[in-house]
């Protein structure tokens, strides 16, 4: 499972996410698309961001389905007419877990210990 983000320019002039975007999004989605789960960050600056959990193959494949899904549904929702699609791509965390693991520090949660994840 991937998280994607995929960002939104509003409509021209002021506009707000409807409440119900996560509902909206979940309730258009359908099993082949493999979407299992959406946040939305309606104050994500400069653009709202909805955060898409999809099953894919690779990386590739699973942001071109969190893209074309919330095209399709964007296009299609009555509350979220002229909300245009910006684009797609995973968040790129791993470096900084990665580091925040080697570091030195204290055994537990954030270094090397009895903890059996670690």
């Amino acid at each position: 499972m991937y998280l994607v983000h995929v960002s939104l320019h509003a409509p021209a002039g002021p506009a707000e996410l409807p409440d119900d975007t996560r509902e909206l999004l979940l309730a258009a989605a359908v099993t082949e698309e493999g979407i299992e789960h959406v946040s939305v960050h309606a104050g994500a600056v400069p653009h709202p961001v909805l955060g898409v959990f999809v099953l894919a193959d690779g990386l590739e494949d699973a942001e071109e389905r969190a893209q074309a899904f919330c095209r399709r549904v964007v296009a299609l929702a009555p509350g979220l007419t002229g909300w245009r699609v910006r684009g797609a791509q995973a968040p790129l965390v791993a470096a900084f877990y990665e580091r925040l693991l080697a570091g030195p520090g204290p055994a537990g949660r954030n270094g090397p210990g009895t903890i059996p994840s670690t």
